[in-house]
């Protein structure tokens, strides 16, 4: 389904769009399903397309060479898949997949590209974006190099939160491992401690946010400042 002009769509980037950049790129965008590890971006691969989520949530994946995994950055409502195709690439050793489902859209990449060149306005809505989601890779390595396990995992619940619907993550203790780079077991110990002090119940591979405020504190200010400079640089 293509997106109508006269609606509002959830997407935060969408949103900040002239009539006259949206209307560039309207041609081409289509309402999407996002599954449950949909891939949207394959490691090598030409990227064919970008896409912009509206309830699902995507991780950008990085891929060691001895296939060892972990998440560097997480897209939502508030952004866009594939960096690379802002920045003038069609490929990236990153993967990118649905964490959690949800709707969306999808946009050829020829067409976003071919926007940017002809649209100053959208080419610095893009790369406004592409600075906010350095930022929060950055303060990702930062809070992996500095923060204990049960911090990381606080403020990677926070993230998700943002770009969640309720309060209430549908997660698995293997998934999360996988996203924050640790063991298992790691992760199931953080979750106890942070069920220990109240801020979240996990049950059957639900996890429910209780304080909100108590996880911002476990995440010692690491949480925060990436947040801000999107609003800062998007609005």
């Amino acid at each position: 389904m293509a997106i109508a002009l006269g609606v509002r769509p959830r997407n935060c980037l969408l949103r900040a769009m002239s009539e006259r950049d949206l209307a560039i790129l309207k041609p081409g965008l289509e309402r999407v399903s996002l599954d449950m590890r949909m891939n949207l971006q394959l490691p090598g691969r030409p990227i064919e397309r970008v896409y912009f989520p509206e309830s699902a949530i995507a991780s950008v994946v990085a891929i060691a060479g001895d296939h060892s995994r972990s998440e560097i950055g997480l897209v939502g409502y508030e952004g866009v898949s594939s960096l690379a195709v802002i920045l003038g690439d069609r490929r990236s050793p990153h993967e990118i997949f649905i964490q959690l489902p949800g709707s969306g859209f999808q946009l050829p990449a020829d067409l976003l590209a071919a926007g940017m060149e002809s649209s100053p306005s959208l080419r610095r809505l893009m790369l406004a974006y592409a600075h906010a989601f350095a930022i929060q890779i950055a303060w990702t390595a930062l809070a992996n190099a500095r923060l204990k396990l049960e911090g990381r995992l606080a403020r990677w619940l926070l993230m998700s939160l943002d770009r969640a619907e309720g309060d209430e993550l549908p997660l698995t203790h293997e998934f999360i491992s996988v996203m924050l780079g640790v063991r298992r077991p790691g992760v199931t110990v953080a979750l106890q401690i942070l069920e220990g002090r109240g801020l979240i119940r996990a049950v059957r591979s639900r996890i429910h946010i209780l304080d909100r405020e108590g996880l911002e504190e476990s995440a010692k200010g690491f949480y925060g400042t990436p947040e801000s400079e999107y609003r800062r640089l998007i609005g």
